[in-house]
């Protein structure tokens, strides 16, 4: 019968390490998509979006025609 607890014991050891484990791993990849976030929001901040560039008038105010259209 000892024999029989010592296993119980070490299922339940076993299985307390795989929850820490898996928490442990899921907890880093959370903290990995936080940083990458993080710098996305970075970048956006210190460049301009290409719409709004596109947006500004030309300098005399007129509407730029593309070559061969008439």
């Amino acid at each position: 019968m000892e024999n029989f607890w010592e296993s119980v014991n070490l299922m339940i050891f076993v299985y307390a390490l795989a929850a820490v484990v898996s928490l442990a791993v899921a907890w880093i990849i959370k903290l990995l998509f936080g940083v990458i976030h993080l710098k996305e929001k970075r970048a956006a901040a210190n460049n301009p979006a290409p719409d709004e560039a596109s947006d500004e008038p030309s300098g005399d105010g007129e509407k730029v025609i593309a070559e061969g259209t008439s």
